[in-house]
């Protein structure tokens, strides 16, 4: 029995923090974040309307004002189960693949200007008297390859979503 508590608190701590995380990571309402950080941990079995209220604590118009506010994001969805009224909810895999485009996009951005940069910087010093170079030697290069490397793994990881979720494609 303790420790079933004992579980129950940390599942309130790690929502609390996971939610805190998404308010400022996604620019979420603290309850919609926390909303989020549930299902994250309920994303197996979904989690109903009513399971909120009682969880998070909050008023039925706040729950319901999130949900429809997360569902037009994209970032959850929901289903129904056989003879069963109830909508469940869970993460939607479209919103992590939303995600992970917005996070190739920023990171193809950067790799983009970082490279516009080295040119300048090359350029400059190639202009400029031997003994008065403008710029150091260049030490971006593991930047550059850090930049490539986290998107090509972010679009391999986009393509094992989309090759594991149906409904994403």
């Amino acid at each position: 029995m303790k420790e079933s508590i004992d579980l129950e608190k940390e599942k309130k701590l790690l929502i609390e923090k996971f939610g805190l995380f998404m308010e400022g990571q996604e620019k979420l309402s603290p309850i919609g974040a926390r909303i989020f950080a549930t299902l994250f941990i309920n994303k197996e079995n979904g989690a109903t309307f009513d399971d909120l209220v009682h969880f998070l604590g909050a008023s039925k118009s706040t729950i319901s004002t999130n949900l429809q506010n997360l569902t037009k994001s994209n970032m959850i969805v929901y289903f129904t189960k056989p003879g069963d009224r109830k909508k469940y909810y869970t993460l939607s895999p479209v919103g992590f693949i939303s995600r992970i485009e917005e996070k190739i996009a920023d990171y193809k951005t950067e790799y983009f200007l970082v490279g516009q940069i080295l040119e300048h910087k090359k350029l400059a010093n190639k202009l400029s008297n031997e003994n008065e170079q403008q710029y150091g030697s260049s030490q971006e290069t593991p930047y550059l390859d850090y930049l490539s490397n986290t998107v090509r793994l972010l679009e391999q990881l986009r393509d094992q979503i989309k090759a594991k979720c149906p409904m994403t494609n």
